[in-house]
């Protein structure tokens, strides 16, 4: 890796970590010199803005995020294997990137001031986690004909990473309870009449989808 990679990598990482701290607005292009040791006319040369740091940070944390999360085809026999599969694939991820997590989750939910690339860039991001929980929502539960439930569930499901990932900024211990996930989302399976474990969930009966 050349002099000029070797810069640009340490600038991400440094960048990456104090939005992922402080947020968006509140990082400088001068706090992110101080901390990775480069002057800022090299970060200028690289990137140019504070919002092109954005996007390349947000870029490579969404490619790092994505390539960790597991494939949408959940295996398991029945759908509690493949729901208990698919939470703890999915709360390993959580774990291997909170960064990433409060990358997307954190500064891309009030950014008035970023560019339209950047504010691009968070939706790509978003719009790519909830193709991946669509599919494996509809994996788990066996939605493949009813894709406005499998919608509801997956955004369901990543609301609460994105509750969890916000409590992370007050608690930086706080992990999340896949317990409390797993029976909300098979209530939320009952509720629309899915049939689980053999018969719809807790008698509910099918809803309109």
């Amino acid at each position: 890796m050349d002099r000029g990679a070797r810069s640009r990598d340490a600038i991400l990482d440094t960048a990456g970590d104090l939005m992922a701290r402080h947020g968006f607005a509140a990082t400088s292009i001068s706090m992110i010199s101080t901390a990775c040791g480069l002057p800022v006319s090299s970060i200028y040369w690289h990137f140019r803005s504070k919002d092109g740091i954005y996007v390349a940070v947000l870029e490579r944390a969404r490619t790092a995020l994505l390539a960790a999360l597991p494939p949408a085809e959940v295996p398991g026999a029945d759908v509690a294997q493949r729901l208990d599969t698919f939470l703890a694939e999915l709360e390993g991820a959580f774990q291997r990137h909170p960064r990433g997590v409060k990358l997307l989750l954190g500064l891309g939910m009030v950014q008035q001031d970023a560019s339209t690339a950047a504010v691009a860039e968070v939706r790509h991001y978003r719009d790519a986690l909830v193709d991946w929980a669509r599919e494996s929502v509809s994996s788990v539960f066996a939605l493949g004909e009813r894709p406005q439930v499998a919608d509801e569930m997956a955004r369901f499901t990543l609301r609460m990473v994105s509750g969890t990932a916000v409590a992370r900024w007050f608690e930086p211990q706080t992990v999340l309870e896949t317990g409390p996930l797993r029976v909300a989302l098979l209530g939320l399976a009952a509720h629309h009449g899915v049939t689980v474990g053999g018969a719809p969930g807790e008698g509910a009966p099918p809803a309109a989808s």
